[in-house]
């Protein structure tokens, strides 16, 4: 298993597109407090809601980068073993 962390929006507990959650998972962080420190800066900044509509489009879901570390993970461990292809 990897122990990098990985960003992705997080699919399965979103509001509108999981990047809050997403985030708190990568921070280790309570989501609610994520939430209530975009919509602060979205309110007095302003460009909380820019950031947060590239962030949406530019970070991948969920299960589009557990694919990724499991695809890369099979390959790593096929590269290990030279008779990994006869194995099947």
């Amino acid at each position: 298993m990897s122990t990098s962390k990985k960003l992705y929006r997080d699919t399965e507990n979103k509001s509108i597109f999981g990047v809050c959650s997403g985030l708190a998972d990568y921070f280790d962080l309570d989501v609610s407090l994520i939430r209530v420190l975009w919509v602060v800066s979205v309110l007095f900044a302003g460009t909380g809601l820019l950031l947060y509509l590239i962030l949406a489009i530019v970070i991948e879901p969920k299960n589009v980068v557990m694919a990724k570390i499991k695809q890369e993970e099979k390959a790593k461990d096929d590269s290990d073993d030279p008779f990994a292809k006869y194995d099947k």
